[in-house]
């Protein structure tokens, strides 16, 4: 679900249209490399909300009976986007990794699974912004 390709746009012009849909999605850029094309947060502490969408829209990291734990946990994120030339476009590539633990008790963190959605949000941002 993380892999999109882009027809007939310069892997360029994909990637700025990258860096502004990590901006318009609230995703830190802590990675940012013109050379090969890879944009990356790579890990960050965020509770509830990326922008204002509630992270159990994008992973599962279980539930309680409170409701998901990723919208009640502190989470680790690392989000990495990578655009590669595809015959006469471009492919972009995205992977998000969580884990979370929980706020009261001392725990170690847990493993979350991406549920695709971030990965195809930020594609559709980024055909928004390239005019697709």
């Amino acid at each position: 679900p993380g892999v999109t390709i882009i027809r007939a746009t310069p892997v360029e012009d994909v990637f700025l249209a990258l860096a502004g849909a990590f901006d318009s999605l609230s995703i830190p850029k802590a990675l940012l490399d013109p050379k090969s094309h890879v944009i990356g947060s790579e890990g960050f502490k965020i509770r509830q909300r990326l922008g204002k969408t509630p992270l159990s829209r994008f992973i599962d990291c279980g539930q309680t009976q409170i409701g998901p734990n990723a919208d009640s946990y502190e989470v680790f994120m690392t989000i990495t986007s990578r655009v590669t030339a595809e015959g006469n476009g471009s492919k972009l590539a995205t992977t998000v990794e969580a884990s979370a633990r929980p706020l009261q008790f001392r725990q170690d963190y847990s493993r979350c699974s991406s549920k695709g959605t971030l990965e195809v949000r930020i594609a559709e941002v980024v055909k928004s912004k390239v005019g697709m």
